[in-house]
């Protein structure tokens, strides 16, 4: 499900959201995206998981078989699977550059990455790049960026 924000600006909401920790990685990451800043995507394109810091994984809305997947590795000791719903709110940005430009260089952010942690409007988020930008802001954070972004 989607609100419009703004026509550049659209509100997706997440079924669930969840970060992996790994403790040791990269061994025994069992085909997590390893490089910094890499993703693994759906078939549809959407970012399901996001290497956004050193053994940490974004999970937005995983399949049941993902799901199952890191809830395998947490069991087998090798990180710990944890519940963030309603930690972060999603936004997909059609124009990144204009929109955040007056906080933060995108390109630059994202030149040898898919995804990154950053500060954009003194707000925490996580950005990843496809055809938009897609943003994981902190939800405390949220209206503070809307209003940034948006003019809310």
């Amino acid at each position: 499900m989607s609100v419009d924000a703004s026509p550049s600006v659209t509100r997706i909401a997440l079924e669930s959201c969840f970060e992996f920790v790994c403790y040791d990685a990269p061994a025994g990451t069992d085909g997590l995206p390893l490089e910094p800043g890499q993703i693994q995507c759906a078939a549809d394109g959407r970012a399901t998981l996001l290497h956004f810091a050193p053994r940490r994984w974004l999970v937005p809305s995983p399949s049941a078989a993902l799901h199952t997947r890191l809830a395998d590795l947490e069991h087998r000791g090798r990180g710990a699977l944890i519940d963030v719903d309603g930690k972060w709110q999603m936004l997909r940005i059609a124009d990144a550059a204009g929109i955040l430009g007056r906080s933060i260089n995108v390109q630059a952010l994202l030149r040898h990455r898919q995804c990154a942690a950053g500060v954009v409007f003194d707000c925490p988020v996580i950005l990843a790049r496809g055809a938009s930008v897609d943003l994981w802001v902190v939800s405390s954070y949220l209206d503070s960026l809307l209003a940034a972004v948006v003019g809310e």
